[in-house]
């Protein structure tokens, strides 16, 4: 077959619009692109939150690389199907930042991720190169001015050579190193298909329904063949393992073709009904071919494999909800796929998933009647998927419960044939066409109070129309409005969308004000406003981040919500706003009574104490706001830790090698950096020196012991004047078997440290009856525990405790033993605190009200500080457990504040770090129940302590098997009226042996 070279001169306009990042071209080159430097709030739930446009994987199925359109790539153990890191490149509004495709260099090494990343608004799109160790963009990596949306990239099997696939024109091939090898810009439609043979040619498919062959000869880039595809519009290509057959799939049909991969004449056809097959990838033996796409079968989407060399009769080895988008092979004969769901999985050749991730959001496609609201639209009532039960959120009392909804929560109107408006490009309401934009899709509609107008929501806008159909406004949404519903005191369009989360405009103008997301656990949970002040669940802060380009050849920063929380966690925002209407009325109205809660609070100055009464405060217009929160943050970012070695390690030995690099903003250098050890506090490093004009910490490399032969997760958390960091996680798996149990006379704690407090005697009517006897019956337990019986295994080698109750829990006797606690837990201690008692939130912060003689503590001085609380178990070295109870009567009487026991910053704030396994009794907000013998979490925590939650195969007790068995006790007793929290975070050595 003869080599065709591409024409130098037809690529001459190309090469003039080319830059390289830090090449050296001396042709002309194009201005840097302009980034938003504007912070952007996203959703971060650990999976995608949008359609997954590729799949890949190494030569070695160690990893797997995902792409999506929600502006992310992927990056995941192959194996168990763990998130690794999240690689982000710079984004934009609208579809600015989509990435549509991704591809892993065959040594696992680099990633390349292209998509929709034209900056200047003409043209000029970026290829990223990423790290994969350090998930970030190295110099010299970055490739800008393609012309259009990167739609495909591939990479040949020896790391040599990257195909990049556009919308438009056609085909670019670089080095590695990202050297121009040539291009063809002889293509009239998308490239979505392209692989290398292990020989180096490159076949490509194009929906202009040709296939072409490369290869890469002494003068670049050759074009070998060129043959229309006999079935249609080429989607998707692949080699088999000789090299000698070439699989192809269409966009058009559910078929796939054989071609002889040198003549590309057709040896087989595979033709099916229905949908598309087109994805297409050999098993790496070459034996069987997996095909998928948007053929449906029963219902669903299946992977279809065909042994016999693609001969064999169709097998379906894995399925999926939504369409399949991309297939890719790995060394032991399985596939990956990934679909729109969004979610991936690993398939083996007899249908057994090996490995699978799903979406972490709520899916509101066909929510219909079930998407309700409360007059106000305080409460919104909504099913997690079709078939799942149903949910309320109470943004009045921040809680989310399972159930129907209230009885005055009404379901959306609509008017007419739904036939005439859903999943339609050319929808009908009241007999009047409205106007969409070319492509797009009408979802949901909703008639707002006497029909006088109606909202619509679509892929992509929600707009408000009159009654004849003019549009009043129209407002681009982060995703598909799949529902849609008006209060109906005519106030709010409330609207479910396809990323899972729920947002709320005001009906008048359009203007977001709050949105709501629930995670898949239906226990997490976030609300924000658009400037970022939010109300979360115990655990939720993480669950969204601000994202924040740093330049056009660098990855993205990103941040959890957590990170600001002292200047935008604001409950008291949040439930002023849908009343206030507009996020700064209900700021200026929280700052008011902020202000009146402090004077209510000072001490007057002694020659006022015996005066009259103080004038009254004055008008709450008078109180400064706080100035947007979004805009500010870039001022106050915490660390960036980098990894610079592997974050998934394995190996024999004890001693683990970890090197990072630390950057932090030029006016708060890095304070100090925490090594923790499965939670343990291994050692607190103090930077020397920072340089660089970013602020960067020199890259260091420290030694880290973990225990022998045990999986172990190192954390490094850093901090600045700011806030801390993000933890980064190394995790360590063992390639040899596991150690003998240690023997039964040696512990695996040296003392054990308990600080037990509770309180029953507060003044009526705040007094309780539980806490003591549940902190004695806590207490006994532990110190059975403590103390087995001779030949009985030991879990802590000596008991030490101090147990305040009642009289005994004053301020000054509860911040003793905190201190005592600190002094004395050393590295191979633990350390327990069982608080049970009245909590109180106050502003945003949390306190626990110790006993008063004389009366009740009614100050914030004469409390407890959940600031307090959190240094003392953070600042322990050895292993720290938090027992808390103090959640039992909602908002105390007769408080100046009357807020309610919310510990959720402070449980927040201890988990921070991951190194204290916390018992929470209740999400934050909800009253703890109690029976004649104990309160529900603490009978449920003794029963699992005394054997309920023991692990069958040695009797003892982890957090993980107490967390499941927790969780479900409470529920129980509680009539699922309470949730309890427990943290435990991967770190599960044994706390309990099972000692009746």
């Amino acid at each position: 077959m003869k080599a065709h070279p591409v024409s130098r001169p037809a690529l001459a306009w190309w090469l003039r619009g080319l830059c390289v990042a830090a090449l050296g071209f001396t042709a002309a080159v194009p201005a840097a692109p302009t980034l938003p430097r504007e912070p952007v709030l996203r959703i971060e739930t650990g999976s995608h939150l949008g359609l997954i446009s590729r799949i890949s994987a190494d030569t070695s199925g160690r990893w797997i690389v995902t792409a999506s359109e929600d502006k992310t790539a992927r990056l995941w153990d192959a194996r168990s199907g763990q998130a690794v890191a999240v690689l982000r490149p710079p984004i934009g509004a609208e579809s600015l930042g989509a990435v549509y495709a991704a591809a892993i260099s065959p040594d696992g090494r680099t990633v390349a991720l292209g998509g929709n990343s034209a900056f200047d608004g003409g043209g000029g799109h970026l290829l990223h190169l990423f790290d994969r160790t350090s998930a970030s963009v190295p110099p010299k990596s970055t490739l800008t001015g393609m012309e259009a949306p990167i739609t495909q990239l591939a990479w040949s099997r020896d790391n040599q050579y990257l195909a990049i696939g556009l919308r438009q024109e056609g085909l670019r091939v670089f080095r590695r190193n990202l050297q121009f090898v040539g291009a063809d810009p002889e293509f009239n439609e998308a490239i979505f298909g392209a692989e290398f043979a292990a020989d180096g040619r490159l076949a490509v498919a194009s929906i202009d329904g040709a296939i072409r062959i490369y290869r890469i000869g002494p003068k670049g880039l050759e074009r070998m063949a060129r043959k229309q595809a006999p079935g249609g519009k080429p989607y998707g290509v692949s080699f088999s393992a000789d090299g000698r057959t070439l699989a192809v799939g269409y966009q058009d049909q559910a078929r796939v073709d054989l071609l002889d991969a040198t003549s590309l004449a057709v040896v087989h056809s595979i033709e099916l009904k229905g949908g598309n097959l087109g994805r297409v990838a050999w098993s790496a033996d070459g034996s069987t071919l997996f095909a998928a796409g948007s053929h449906v079968s029963g219902g669903r989407f299946p992977v279809l494999a065909f042994g016999q060399n693609g001969r064999g009769a169709k097998r379906e080895i894995g399925q999926f909800s939504n369409t399949v988008m991309g297939l890719a092979s790995l060394p032991d004969g399985s596939v990956a796929a990934a679909s729109a769901e969004p979610a991936w999985a690993v398939f083996d050749p007899q249908g057994k998933t090996q490995a699978a991730n799903r979406s972490q959001s709520a899916d509101f496609r066909d929510a219909g009647d079930s998407f309700r609201l409360n007059p106000t639209a305080e409460t919104v009532a909504f099913r997690f998927s079709p078939q799942a039960g149903g949910m309320v959120f109470d943004l009045a009392a921040g809680s989310l419960k399972s159930g129907s909804p209230p009885d005055k929560a009404s379901a959306p109107r609509t008017r007419g044939d739904n036939a005439d408006w859903k999943n339609s490009t050319a929808p009908r309401v009241n007999g009047r066409a409205l106007s969409l934009r070319p492509g797009e899709v009408a979802r949901s509609l909703a008639m707002g109070p006497g029909d006088r107008s109606f909202v619509l929501g679509s892929e992509w806008f929600l707009r408000h129309f009159s009654s004849d159909g003019a549009v009043l406004w129209e407002r681009r949404v982060p995703a598909a409005a799949w529902a849609v519903n008006v209060s109906t005191d005519g106030r709010w369009v409330v609207a479910g969308l396809g990323d899972g989360s729920i947002r709320w405009l005001r009906l008048n103008d359009g203007a977001e004000q709050m949105a709501l997301f629930v995670h898949a656990d239906r226990e997490r949970w976030i609300v924000w406003t658009p400037s970022g002040y939010y109300d979360t669940s115990v655990g939720g802060e993480n669950l969204v981040g601000w994202h924040l380009n740093r330049a056009f050849n660098q990855s993205a920063d990103f941040f959890t919500a957590g990170r600001f929380r002292d200047r935008l966690y604001r409950p008291d925002v949040i439930q002023k706003l849908l009343a206030a209407g507009d996020e700064k009325e209900a700021l200026r109205l929280a700052q008011a009574d902020l202000a009146a809660l402090e004077a209510a609070n000072a001490e007057p100055p002694p020659a006022a104490r015996a005066q009259p009464p103080a004038k009254a405060m004055p008008k709450a217009a008078a109180v400064p706001v706080a100035p947007a929160a979004a805009a500010k943050l870039v001022e106050i970012v915490p660390p960036v830790i980098e990894l610079q070695s592997d974050s998934q390690v394995e190996s024999s030995s004890d001693l683990v090698k970890v090197r990072y690099a630390v950057r932090t903003p030029p006016d708060a250098p890095v304070k100090d950096i925490k090594v923790r050890v499965n939670g343990r506090l291994d050692r607190s490093i103090k930077p020397v020196t920072q340089r660089g004009a970013q602020g960067e910490v020199q890259p260091q490399e420290i030694q880290v012991r973990v225990p022998p032969g045990k999986d172990a997760e190192i954390l490094l958390i850093a901090e600045n004047r700011n806030a801390k960091s993000d933890p980064v996680v190394v995790k360590v798996s063992r390639v040899t078997a596991a150690p003998a149990p240690p023997a039964r006379d040696k512990a695996d704690y040296e003392t054990l440290y308990m600080l037990v407090v509770a309180i029953n005697k507060y003044p009526a009517p705040n007094d309780l009856v539980s806490p003591v006897k549940d902190a004695n019956a806590f207490k006994s337990q532990m110190a059975r525990i403590a103390h087995p019986p001779a030949g009985v295994r030991k879990i802590y080698n000596k008991l030490e405790f101090k147990m305040l109750t009642d009289e005994m829990a004053t301020r000054d006797g509860i911040i003793e033993g905190l201190n005592w606690l600190k002094a004395n837990v050393k590295e191979k201690d633990a350390g327990v605190l069982f608080l049970a008692g009245h909590g109180i939130a106050e502003g945003k912060s949390y306190y626990f009200i110790p006993f008063k003689p004389g009366g009740m503590a009614a100050k914030s001085a004469e409390w407890v500080p959940g600031d307090k609380i959190v240094g003392t178990l953070q600042s322990l070295p050895g292993r720290a457990m938090f027992f808390l109870d103090a959640c039992y009567s909602g908002a105390l009487t007769n408080q100046a504040s009357g807020k309610a026991s919310n510990a959720t910053e402070m449980i927040n704030k201890i988990d921070d770090e991951r190194g204290v396994t916390i018992f929470a009794s209740s999400t934050g907000k909800e009253k703890s129940g109690e029976d004649d013998e104990n309160g529900f979490f603490t009978k449920a925590l003794i029963e699992g302590l005394r054997g309920k939650a023991a692990d069958k195969e040695d009797n003892l007790v982890y957090p993980t098997g107490l967390k499941r068995y927790v969780t479900r006790r409470v529920k129980e007793l509680s009539n699922n009226e309470q949730r309890p929290f427990i943290s435990d975070h991967g770190i599960d050595e044994p706390i309990a042996i099972v000692i009746k």
